[in-house]
């Protein structure tokens, strides 16, 4: 495969491909909170050129999500004791994911971060990966998105996309 296309550029194009992931369970609260926010955005960044995903199951599927992709903007829900609605970026790319953000509200074997260190093992983690997280209080089966987070989520929105407008330049 040319140069060009592993690092997600189309041939003849000079933007890389650049994808925002939304992870997460909308039956579980807050935990919905990063598909929320990528819905909530998903006719702009298409508009744009920016392919918009939603991963509910493991965190490892996110790896073929962002296959061939030069940069993923990663959206996900986490319990690290901040106040709920507090936005956190992680430059994913640039070094191991903090201990105290590294463990989602995943209510499966494997977290995003996780999945994302097991990717850089691997060398399937695109060249530029920013991990935002959302504070979430509520994981309960069944409940709603809290009011803090439903809050949090146009501000992050607008975070997220212009991220993934900036990586597709």
């Amino acid at each position: 495969m040319p140069e060009s296309e592993r690092d997600g550029r189309a041939r003849g194009t000079a933007r890389p491909r650049v994808v925002v992931i939304g992870v997460g369970n909308g039956l579980r609260g807050d935990d919905g909170a990063g598909l929320e926010v990528v819905r909530s955005l998903t006719a702009r960044a298409r508009a744009e050129a920016i392919e918009v995903r939603e991963q509910e199951g493991e965190a490892l599927g996110l790896l073929e999500q962002w296959e061939g992709a030069a940069g993923a903007v990663l959206v996900d829900a986490i319990h690290s004791g901040a106040p709920a609605g507090t936005i956190h970026r992680v430059d994913a790319s640039a070094g191991p994911i903090p201990a105290l953000l590294a463990s989602s509200s995943s209510t499966h074997a494997v977290g995003v971060g996780e999945a994302v260190e097991l990717a850089r093992a691997l060398g399937r983690l695109p060249r530029t990966t920013i991990l935002y997280g959302i504070e979430g209080v509520r994981f309960d089966a069944g409940g709603d998105i809290s009011p803090e987070v439903r809050a949090a989520i146009p501000a992050l929105a607008a975070a997220v996309l212009a991220q993934a407008r900036e990586l597709s330049r």
